[in-house]
């Protein structure tokens, strides 16, 4: 398994955290932002991966204060669209 499989992998299992509820919105975002400006790693260059990244890079943005932009819906369909 290559390094970018391992974070694949990872980011895979929080977006079914998200899903579940195990892993909270701004633990998503954090991990997520801590690799997308990592461009040592390339993460680009596997798309599922990036556009996992940045889905779960904007898990926490909110519309008004305690308001979220995105949901269990868009969590579910960012699941479905890693899998893919």
């Amino acid at each position: 398994m290559t390094d970018l499989d391992a974070t694949f992998a990872e980011a895979k299992r929080l977006l079914a955290g998200l899903v579940s509820g195990e892993v909270s919105r701004e633990e998503a975002n954090d991990w997520a932002w801590s690799r997308l400006i990592d461009d040592a790693a390339d993460h680009r260059t596997h798309s599922k991966l990036w556009e996992a990244l940045g889905n779960l890079a904007g898990a926490d943005l909110q519309v008004a204060p305690g308001e979220y932009l995105h949901g269990e819906v868009d969590f579910r369909n960012w699941q479905a669209a890693a899998e893919d």
